[in-house]
């Protein structure tokens, strides 16, 4: 554990005298449940919610909100602690009964609601990070569990909930341009409330967080694909948390890669993942789900000012990211990059320059890109053959 994170959580004394004192409780969640991928297909399953009734509990998970609110580690961490994790073993394929009934109302709702709850022992105060998720503090088996409220459920929500003849990708982009926030969907997805009936599951949240923003993503994509090409070379940027980003859009047709530097400890580790035109048909294995989620934010962009183009993205965590925090700060620092003044170029030689002069290892990042040589190879080709 770093010295930084260890800080802050002595410095929630409070807290951890108040979670390890819980037992019996009445909490209310943001809303928010979790779902592990520890012992699958038999995994744990549960709601998180502070150990007492909060009026702003909406706060203690909501990624766009924290994003908005410009929440550091160390809000985020603080925020965290403050809710404990009763969670139940439940098979992926088998789920049923009053506690996985509880938690599916808990991941439906809209607002915050009170859960009592019923603890088989207190928790431990601790707290596990996850590079997808958000973290995940103070687990407790749990014996019971109820609403002691009726949740707000929207009508479009209850009914795609309750359509158990329609596609789980097809749920998923309904929601999503129904206006649902990203992270709620991934809740509903993990809880296995979205697909045809006999295909539902339990996912655990790591892998709904990257399969939600997957599916989105490549439904932007097929819509971008049919737009006229960019007309000039873009370069936007942002930072958050110790995470800075470029985003380099080439005129052309849609491809897609995104370059990671880590540069934790003086000497950065570089990978790369690259889509083409047509799509990429394995996992991002080297830069898992940030792949996804900044896909998910530069297509949103693409499709609102109906183009599309070749996107390199160039990530570079440093060392006052000091703790993850889940990566739905990318998809919102990458969001909102387009919502801040751009950078035009005459050339994308220009571009590189300009972006490896803000970044640490300067232009390591550019020899690892398979965008920047591919157009190498082709400006080398159209001289051959004798084009301009």
């Amino acid at each position: 554990m770093r010295p930084e994170v260890r800080r802050i959580l002595e410095s929630m004394s409070y807290w951890k005298k108040t979670i390890e004192a819980a037992k019996d409780f009445t909490g209310t969640s943001p809303p928010s449940v979790f779902v592990g991928k520890a012992f699958y297909p038999k995994v744990f399953v549960g709601i998180l919610s502070p150990p007492q009734h909060q009026e702003n509990a909406q706060q203690l998970d909501s990624p766009e909100l924290w994003y908005k609110q410009n929440a550091s580690i160390q809000d985020i961490l603080q925020t965290r602690g403050q809710l404990i994790y009763s969670r139940f073993k439940s098979d992926v394929n088998n789920f049923k009964g009053k506690l996985m009934e509880t938690t599916q109302e808990v991941a439906m709702t809209k607002k915050s609601v009170d859960v009592e709850v019923e603890l088989m022992k207190s928790p431990t105060f601790r707290m596990r990070f996850d590079m997808h998720s958000s973290p995940i503090a103070n687990p407790a088996p749990v014996i019971k569990a109820r609403l002691t409220e009726n949740p707000l459920v929207e009508r479009r929500v209850d009914y795609l909930v309750s359509d158990v003849d329609i596609h789980a990708q097809n749920s998923i982009i309904a929601l999503y341009n129904y206006g649902i926030p990203v992270s709620r969907i991934q809740k509903m997805f993990s809880a296995g409330l979205l697909g045809v009936q006999m295909q539902r599951k339990l996912v655990p949240t790591k892998w709904g967080i990257t399969a939600v923003d997957d599916t989105i993503g490549k439904n932007l994509r097929e819509k971008v694909k049919d737009f006229q090409e960019l007309s000039e070379v873009i370069v936007f940027r942002n930072e958050y948390i110790g995470n800075h980003y470029q985003i380099l859009l080439i005129p052309g047709s849609y491809e897609y890669e995104l370059v990671e530097i880590w540069n934790l400890y003086g000497k950065p580790m570089i990978d790369s993942d690259f889509e083409p035109f047509w799509g990429k048909k394995e996992y991002a294995s080297k830069t898992a789900g940030a792949f996804y989620s900044g896909r998910l934010g530069v297509l949103e962009y693409l499709s609102k000012i109906r183009r599309q183009a070749g996107i390199i993205i160039i990530r570079e965590v440093r060392s006052d990211y000091f703790a993850p925090v889940g990566i739905w700060q990318m998809r919102e620092a990458v969001r909102d990059a387009f919502n801040k003044p751009c950078e035009r170029f005459s050339s994308v030689e220009e571009a590189v320059k300009t972006i490896s002069s803000r970044i640490l290892s300067k232009d390591e990042w550019a020899r690892k890109s398979t965008i920047l040589k591919n157009k190498r190879t082709q400006s080398k080709l159209t001289k051959f053959y004798g084009f301009k």
